[in-house]
């Protein structure tokens, strides 16, 4: 787990991302924009691969607050959902952060639209392409 961490925690640095909790095997993560949050988890899925790992990782954009070292909001729970829905080695991100991501350059692929626990409307999902 120590070298787990420590690859997740280069590549958050190296795009700027702020570490807001542990979660077990698991990191929660803000980030200034969409794209650098899409760079940062395929970096890191890259990065823990040469450890013999896959990731699943789900971003979503939304508002939230903060409370302290606290964070909280809804758009942390859609994006923990949008992860329970990656598979191994996938980035999957909701229709908020495909949006604000048109002249990024990044490739997306349709993975359809879902019912996400706890969330009374459904998600168009998408793959981040390698």
């Amino acid at each position: 787990m120590n070298h787990y961490y420590a690859a997740v925690r280069r590549e958050l640095k190296a795009l700027r991302g702020k570490e807001v909790v542990t979660t077990g095997d698991g990191l929660l993560a803000t980030f200034g924009t969409p794209a650098a949050g899409v760079r940062c988890a395929t970096a890191i899925r890259e990065a823990v691969r040469t450890l013999g790992l896959e990731i699943r990782a789900g971003l979503h954009a939304g508002e939230y607050k903060m409370s302290g070292a606290e964070v909280f909001g809804l758009a942390f729970h859609i994006g923990a959902r949008v992860t329970a829905k990656a598979r191994a080695g996938e980035v999957l991100v909701s229709s908020a952060v495909k949006d604000l991501m048109s002249q990024s350059g990044i490739r997306f692929k349709d993975r359809g639209v879902h019912q996400l626990k706890g969330l009374p409307e459904r998600w168009r999902l998408y793959q981040v392409e390698h």
